[in-house]
């Protein structure tokens, strides 16, 4: 009975995780007519009721779809082998291995269809590799894109549902999707597997203690480059009216950078006046500070700490000597705006 009964609440947890009920939800923008190629990564962890469920690494979600001149979708996803841990009441721990695949279908959203299969291993009561399959569900859709490449978070519903069982969640699953072709096109099947490097580096970042300032630097480069493709965007007839051709705030990526850059100025002690003047440089190239950024209030309040901390780091520089770290603080300041913070540096260091 015991083991029946962990196997269950294991189960029900990591249902709680995989899937997400088909709500009424309105799509904030529908996928575009062509055919689309993309993948989403979710990562994260939920707690609640004495139980939770981590998911180590990132659960890859491939999928591809056509959507014709009316919206109407049919593809195909496939999740690979993702593991996932999970602490129950009493101790008790367990893991999971989830894989899927099914078929997508709808009209402006893509509508999920298909099995999840659950590999449950519960070491105390001697269950190993248990199979549980599960129906798959919920929906997605974009939130920003242009003619050729979409944009959005497929964990929306699933935080809704985990949430409404009185679940902690962190839960994620951004996505994104290159428009490959014209509606009826076969197109050409490539895709920039940078992608899912860089969610797994933005998640390895947030979740460092003291990440690097040449890791941070390397983060934003990559992001850079992923986000030029961005600007490809071609002519797309069939798209849309509220479609904008060319580039998009790639918001998931700004957040969570808003996110790691709050969390280094909190505790800037690890890090040299010149570091931070290079991570607001950084800041701004990636937009979540300036007059680019897409959440304005996220970049004012963060441009705000980076002044608070850089005027402390120059105190500290002016108190030394240091001007080479001083000459940096003034170019990132003069780049960011802080035009006192900048006539600071500048009328110690030169």
């Amino acid at each position: 009975m015991r083991r029946s009964i962990c196997i269950i609440l294991m189960a029900a947890l990591l249902v709680v995780v995989a899937v997400s009920p088909v709500l009424a939800a309105k799509p904030s923008m529908p996928f575009p007519p062509g055919k689309w190629k993309g993948k989403g990564i979710w990562t994260g962890s939920i707690s609640g009721n004495q139980v939770g469920a981590t998911v180590v690494g990132a659960a890859v979600y491939d999928f591809e779809l056509n959507v014709d001149p009316e919206g109407n979708i049919d593809g195909l996803w496939t999740l690979g082998p993702t593991k996932v841990n999970v602490a129950m009441p009493a101790g008790e721990s367990a893991s999971g291995i989830i894989s899927g695949m099914g078929g997508l279908a709808g009209n402006g959203s893509a509508t999920v269809n298909g099995t999840y299969t659950i590999s449950i291993t519960i070491p105390s009561v001697g269950v190993s590799g248990y199979e549980v399959d599960l129906p798959a569900e919920g929906s997605f859709w974009p939130t920003t894109g242009s003619c050729t490449f979409v944009q959005g978070d497929m964990a929306n519903q699933a935080r809704d549902n985990q949430q409404a069982v009185a679940f902690a969640t962190s839960v994620v699953g951004p996505f994104t999707a290159k428009r490959i072709a014209a509606p009826g096109d076969d197109g050409t099947q490539s895709w920039d597997e940078s992608y899912v490097e860089l969610v797994e580096k933005m998640s390895e970042l947030l979740g460092a203690p003291n990440p690097s300032t040449s890791e941070v630097l390397a983060l934003v480069i990559g992001v850079d480059e992923f986000n030029a493709n961005l600007v490809k965007a071609s002519e797309c007839n069939e798209a849309p009216s509220n479609l904008e051709k060319g580039k998009q705030p790639y918001t998931w990526f700004i957040e969570r950078f808003t996110e790691l850059m709050n969390k280094i100025l909190d505790n800037p002690a690890a890090y040299s006046g010149a570091d931070i003047a290079e991570m607001l440089i950084a800041s701004v190239n990636i937009g979540a500070v300036g007059s680019a950024a897409p959440d304005q209030a996220a970049a004012a309040q963060l441009k705000a700490k980076f002044e608070q901390v850089l005027n402390q780091k120059l105190d500290d520089d002016i108190a030394k000597g240091d001007k080479v770290d001083a000459v940096l603080i003034y170019l990132a300041a003069a780049q960011a705006g802080l035009k006192e913070l900048a006539a600071k540096a500048h009328g110690f260091a030169f």
